[in-house]
């Protein structure tokens, strides 16, 4: 399944970046600010080559992310998106035989969702952020304490104890937050009963972050 879920993202990414203007391609992306939306192709364009090559000392680093980007400055996007068609099916075979971490996946979701809501293009299908979301907030909030989360039909509690708090959020911002793509004031924001200042620290799995972001309307 995760497989298919990157391949899609993939081809999705692709044609976004396919209808923006020169002037978007070269735009910063909110979600990713040192970066623009070209870049941003270029970044999943490495990631694919490195993984396929066997790069992948410091993998997940900003000097492995920014020296993806430094080595595809200056190419035209046709050329960012051949190359990661030629080694994108390559990402999803080492997805299929488990050899790459989830966090594979959610990079490229995370990047379509930062594209999408730079340019006002809707958000991640949700049948995806469905099929995510679990293995994305599951481990959070279960290691939050005594939080109670609940996200469409889906409910996720921390600890035994009696809850401090609970959390009522649509599945696609809950998605967001936990991937650090919510500043804390629209964290807060979410229905929360209990102390939600004691538990919104604890929800982005990359730290919290000051910078609202775009939050698509549908």
């Amino acid at each position: 399944m995760f497989d298919t879920i990157y391949d899609d993202a993939r081809r999705r990414v692709c044609e976004l970046a396919a209808g923006l203007s020169e002037e978007q391609l070269a735009s910063p992306v909110p979600g990713t600010p040192d970066w623009t939306a070209r870049q941003l192709v270029a970044h999943l364009a490495g990631v694919a080559s490195d993984l396929v090559h066997g790069r992948r000392d410091g993998a997940g680093g900003p000097p492995w992310t920014s020296r993806q980007v430094a080595e595809r400055e200056g190419r035209a996007l046709d050329d960012l998106v051949a190359e990661w068609a030629q080694d994108g099916p390559g990402v999803r075979d080492l997805i299929a035989q488990r050899r790459l971490p989830l966090q594979v996946v959610h990079d490229v979701l995370t990047h379509e969702a930062d594209l999408r809501e730079a340019f006002g293009l809707g958000r991640l299908p949700a049948a995806v952020v469905d099929a995510v979301l679990p293995k994305a907030a599951g481990p959070v909030v279960q290691g939050a304490g005594a939080l109670v989360v609940r996200a469409g039909e889906r409910e996720w509690r921390g600890d035994d104890a009696a809850p401090e708090a609970t959390l009522t959020v649509d599945p696609y911002e809950l998605y967001r937050g936990v991937i650090s793509r919510r500043s804390r004031a629209q964290m807060l924001a979410w229905e929360w009963t209990g102390d939600a200042e004691g538990y919104v620290d604890r929800l982005p799995v990359f730290g919290p972050r000051l910078d609202d972001q775009p939050v698509p309307s549908f």
